[in-house]
Parts: structure tokens; C-alpha cells; sequence
């Protein structure tokens, strides 16, 4: 049960509080016909809209549908603050009616609750969502662990670097890429070549590290598999190396990462050939 915390505020001292709290919301089933959409406020529903609504219905489910918000308006009707998308996925799949917070609010106020809602909620990050397949048992998510764990890397969701600790990393999107681009032990490898030589190189299985290291390590099959590639990165300053790609001038149109590519390549063949 250690994956289990309760609700603590006690990191939250001296809160300014702006506004009142209202009149406390309702929640009821109401018909999706009892449902309408004000256009001063809402956004028109675009390609990128109807391609959401499309996946929401074709992956719907009562466990992924968070009731939607709603203010009463003239004739027994409902102005939707928030979930216009859910509803019209809910009418796609043939549904009649759906869970609704009704808030007794007017016009004014809806507007502000659809801007308040839409501006500031907590973006979700690719971290975030890839330790949530992992719970729910998704085949990709769990094949990148199985790369990940052995090579002594980790998902962690963003936070300081300063408390990154070795194999840390929350580059999910640029892992999935590359699993595919490469294959599993090509990026494992790469992860492995990262973490697992010196003090570690914290902070450094990023985006643009694992891009280099898979593309020599692809490219240079006999450089991934020499028995002695962690000793030759024992002797490569990585954080050094980063820096200067990052600082360096790229012309147009060319790969920064391939610059770090290029003096790993060379590090491996220079020191690979002293050692043999």
C-alpha cells in the first residue's frame, strides 16, 4: 500500500483566497437533447476537434468519462461549461444521457468557469501518462521498461535537476521514438552507456543524448557490442560534450545532436583502438 497517500495540505501556508465559493454544485443525469452549446464562449468545433471526438468515442468508456459541467439556462435547458467533446463522443456511441455538474451560475460566470477551466488546468506530461499505461498493463509501455530496468534507466515525472538521481529521465516521448526507430538493444545500450559509466552522467539521458548515442551505436554495430565500450565512456566528460553541442553554431538545416554524435564517435574509435 505504499503507492497510497492521503490528501495532505500542510506544504500549502499562508494561501491568499480570492474568491468566495459559490453556491455548491449539483450532480444529476440529464438527456444529451437537454444539452446546448453557448457559442459566444465555447470553441467551434474544428478537424483537430472532431478527430478528438472520433478517439473519445471509439475508446469510450464510464471509467475514463468525468461528468460534464453545466449551468441551468431558460426552458429546462443545460449550456455546457466544460465537455462539449464528451458529449458529442457520448451522442457518436448512441448514449442518452450524461453525468452532469450542474453549477448555478449566470451567463458572466460561465464564461469565466469555460476560461478558467481551459487555461489553467495541469497539463498532463508524457511521464505522467507513461506510468499510468505501465499500471494499466499497456504492451509499448511495458515493452520500454523491460529496456529501461536492465540498463539502470528510470521514468520520473519532471521535477528539479538537482534532485535527478542517477538513470533519471523524463524524455517518455523521445524513448518510445526511438525503441522503434532502433530496436530494443540498441536503445538499451544507449541508456546503458549512459548511465552506467562514471558518476552516472545525472541529468543526462536526454532527448537529444539518447539521439546521438542510438545513431552510433546503429550506425557502428561493432562500437555497441565491444566488450570494453563502458570502460572507453569511463574517460568521455558527457556533461562537457553536451554543453558544447548545446553552445555550439549549427547551420541550417543540420542536427544539433549530431554534433555530439560525431565526438562520441570519435572518443570510442580513438580510445577502442588503444585498448586493442
Amino acid at each position: 500500500m505504499d503507492h497510497l497517500r492521503p490528501i495532505v495540505i500542510e506544504d500549502f501556508a499562508s494561501v491568499a483566497y480570492a474568491t468566495q465559493l459559490g453556491p455548491a454544485p449539483q450532480t444529476q443525469w440529464i438527456e444529451i437533447d437537454a444539452l446546448r452549446i453557448d457559442d459566444r464562449y465555447q470553441r467551434p468545433i474544428g478537424q483537430r476537434g472532431k478527430i478528438q471526438i472520433r478517439r473519445i468515442a471509439e475508446r469510450f468508456r464510464w471509467s475514463r468519462f468525468a461528468p460534464v459541467i453545466v449551468a441551468p439556462i431558460e426552458g429546462g435547458l443545460y449550456a455546457v461549461i466544460d465537455g462539449q467533446h464528451r458529449c458529442h463522443a457520448a451522442r457518436l456511441r448512441g448514449i442518452k444521457s450524461v453525468p452532469c455538474m450542474i453549477s448555478m451560475v449566470d451567463e458572466v460566470e460561465q464564461a469565466e468557469a469555460f476560461a478558467e477551466i481551459n487555461t489553467r488546468q495541469l497539463a498532463v506530461t508524457p511521464a505522467v501518462l507513461h506510468k499510468s499505461r505501465v499500471a494499466a498493463n499497456d504492451p509499448k509501455a511495458i515493452a520500454l521498461e523491460l529496456v529501461l530496468s536492465p540498463a539502470g534507466a528510470r521514468v520520473v515525472t519532471p521535477r528539479h535537476q538537482k534532485e535527478l538521481k542517477r538513470g533519471d529521465t523524463f524524455a517518455v516521448a523521445i524513448l518510445y521514438k526511438l525503441q522503434e526507430a532502433y530496436g530494443d538493444e540498441t536503445l538499451k545500450r544507449a541508456c546503458e552507456a549512459i548511465v552506467q559509466v562514471g558518476d552516472g552522467n545525472i541529468g543526462m539521458v536526454r532527448a537529444p543524448v539518447l539521439q546521438a548515442y542510438c545513431a552510433v551505436f546503429e550506425a557502428t554495430p561493432a562500437l555497441r557490442d565491444h566488450p570494453e565500450l563502458l570502460d572507453s565512456l569511463d574517460s568521455f566528460d558527457l556533461p562537457a560534450a553536451y554543453q558544447a553541442m548545446a553552445g555550439a553554431i549549427v547551420p541550417k538545416g543540420e542536427l544539433r545532436w549530431r554534433r555530439l554524435a560525431t565526438a562520441l564517435e570519435r572518443h570510442l574509435r580513438l580510445t577502442l583502438k588503444a585498448a586493442a
